[in-house]
Order: C-alpha cells, then sequence, then structure tokens
C-alpha cells in the first residue's frame, strides 16, 4: 500500500536506492553464507534498528548505518506518517560526515550470500506480466487481503513446447484444440487467477480445460481466442478453499515470425474460503469474486527480469537459460 501512493514512490525514487529482498531466504541461508559480507551488512545495520533481518521497510546508509523504519501504522499503514519517517532518514543521513554514509571498501561478487540468478529463461521463453484483485464485499476492512485496494502484480513464464499448444493448426479450422496442460496446471497450483499463493496441488483441480480456436486471419496475422472453465476445490490443512472462474483470451500468432506477438487473457471468478484466517482476513463473509488480468510482459526490464513468485516450482525446461 504505501509505494502504490505516488508521493511516497517518488519521494524513495529521488533520494534513496531501493531494494527489495526476503528476510525468511536470508534467515534460511547456510551458515557459511551468513558469514559473508552481504548478510553481515544486513545483520549489522538492522541490529541497531530493529534488532536482526526482518520484514518492514527500512533506511540505511551503505556504510552500514541504521537510519530509520520506515513503515508506521497498523492494522493499515499510516502513508503521511511513512513518508514523515523518510524524510526523516534524508535529514539523518545529510547530517553524517561522509565516512559515516560511504562503505570504505565496496562489495564484490565473492561477498555475496545470496545467490546471483544470473540470466534467467530459454530462448523462446514466453514471458506474461499477472494481475489479480478483488471485488468489494460486504464487511471489508484495508486490513483484509481481499479489499479491492490492494492487487496482486507477478509473473508467468511459458515453455516454447507450451507456446505451440496456443496456437492451433491452422489447417485443422473448426477443429477443438487446447491450451498445454502443464501450463493450464502451473497457473492454476500458482494462483495466477485469484488473490494470495494458496496451497494448491494436483489433485485440487476438478476442471482445466482451456480451448483455443481460430478467429480469422489477416496477412501473415492468425488470430486466435480462447475460453474455458477453472475449478478448484482443497480441504487441507494448509488451504480450506475453493474457486469457479471463466477464462477468456486473444492473441495474435504472426506466421512470418513465428511468434506470438499480442497475447491477453481474463479470468473472472468466485473465492469460497471455508476457512477465514485471523491475520490475513476480516468479518464473516466467505464468498468473493476477483478478476485476474495476464498479458505478453513488455520488452523492459522491470518486466522481463520480474521472476514468478513460484520460480522455484518452474520446471528446468523454462528455467535454464
Amino acid at each position: 500500500m504505501l509505494f502504490n501512493d505516488s508521493k511516497f514512490a517518488g519521494f524513495v525514487a529521488e533520494n534513496f536506492v531501493g531494494v527489495a529482498s526476503d528476510d525468511v531466504a536470508y534467515h534460511n541461508l547456510p551458515d557459511a553464507a551468513k558469514l559473508k559480507r552481504e548478510y553481515q551488512f544486513l545483520e549489522s545495520s538492522l541490529m541497531n534498528g530493529v534488532g536482526n533481518v526482518r520484514q518492514g521497510v527500512y533506511a540505511v546508509t551503505s556504510s552500514g548505518k541504521f537510519l530509520a523504519k520506515i513503515d508506521t501504522g497498523w492494522p493499515t499503514y499510516d502513508v503521511a506518517a511513512s513518508l514523515d519517517n523518510l524524510i526523516s532518514a534524508v535529514k539523518k543521513y545529510k547530517s553524517l560526515a561522509k565516512a559515516e554514509r560511504v562503505q570504505a571498501v565496496a562489495m564484490t561478487e565473492v561477498d555475496r550470500s545470496m545467490p546471483a540468478l544470473g540470466n534467467l529463461g530459454g530462448e523462446g521463453i514466453l514471458k506474461m506480466r499477472t494481475m489479480a484483485r478483488s471485488y468489494a464485499f460486504p464487511e471489508m476492512e484495508l486490513f483484509d487481503q481481499r479489499h479491492p485496494t490492494y492487487s496482486k502484480l507477478d509473473a508467468f513464464w511459458i515453455s516454447p513446447d507450451e507456446v505451440k499448444s496456443l496456437v492451433p493448426d491452422a489447417k485443422k479450422r473448426g477443429e477443438k484444440s487446447y491450451v498445454s496442460q502443464s501450463l493450464v496446471e502451473r497457473m492454476l497450483l500458482h494462483s495466477q487467477p485469484m488473490e494470495g499463493c494458496g496451497g494448491w496441488w494436483k489433485e485440487h483441480i476438478l476442471k482445466q480445460k482451456i480451448e483455443v480456436s481460430i478467429s480469422h486471419k489477416k496477412g501473415s496475422e492468425v488470430f486466435l481466442l480462447y475460453h474455458g472453465d477453472l475449478v478448484m476445490s482443497a480441504d487441507s490443512k494448509w488451504n480450506k478453499s475453493e474457486y469457479l472462474g471463466r477464462f477468456l483470451g486473444k492473441g495474435v500468432w504472426d506466421e512470418k515470425l513465428q511468434k506470438i506477438t499480442r497475447l491477453e487473457w481474463v479470468t473472472l471468478g468466485e473465492r469460497n474460503l471455508k476457512e477465514l484466517k485471523s491475520n490475513m482476513h476480516r468479518g464473516s463473509t466467505k464468498k468473493t469474486k476477483i478478476a485476474s488480468y495476464m498479458r505478453l510482459a513488455r520488452k523492459v526490464k522491470e518486466e522481463q527480469s520480474l521472476l514468478p513468485h513460484h520460480w522455484d516450482h518452474y520446471p528446468q525446461t523454462i528455467k535454464q537459460p
């Protein structure tokens, strides 16, 4: 919510070098990795402010001096107060001598605690940008992760073999053709059509067929249509919920370029939470409407380099450069 505010995000961009990371991943590093300078820097710089490496928004100098804890407000962030914390951090930074601001010896690759990901995604990987957001519902509060103020941003990558299933054989126009089962399965298990990242397993998928057909052709362009129904139901310790949705989409395959040049998918569904969690939900409403929008990632670094949230569960055929 903080970074949805243009003033807050703009002030960060103008005055700080923003870095996002995973506190749980840092805590789970092996002991040898924690001895390296990257982890030691984080631990020592946050120790004086919040005690250790933990979730939150913080300002520190490159020398490792803690400036301020930025995020504030409960159960929802107070944007104005958090912006004041940013301003205070900048004032504190400017009051420091240069020796206190800048790290004397810059870190190098050997100082990494978290391994660099390097070049990701092989030749022919199709990358999509995905978004999901719930509709308004009774008793909704900002604390609830289903509140329509919040949207989920993610990425979804498709292998070359899966791309082939997105385009039916033009010679078999009129015949039914379906999108690769592995593609649809991964989309559902990774919660692309809905909020959160629920614990979905294969046996929870009850319906997943997405049909693709050729609408018409214009020159070298083949215009495609997609539709299907999606049904999921789970009753495990980690996930007690259902999802019932409709999938629609359109795309363009260029026969001359031998590539998909346009692709847009949308879903509209109902999410039924059989069990509400006090740390994520408010009120008694269990059934909510939710929509998602998926499109080709633009040819810019910010979108091409955004890894899918469930990257660890992606097949090697997609991971390998």
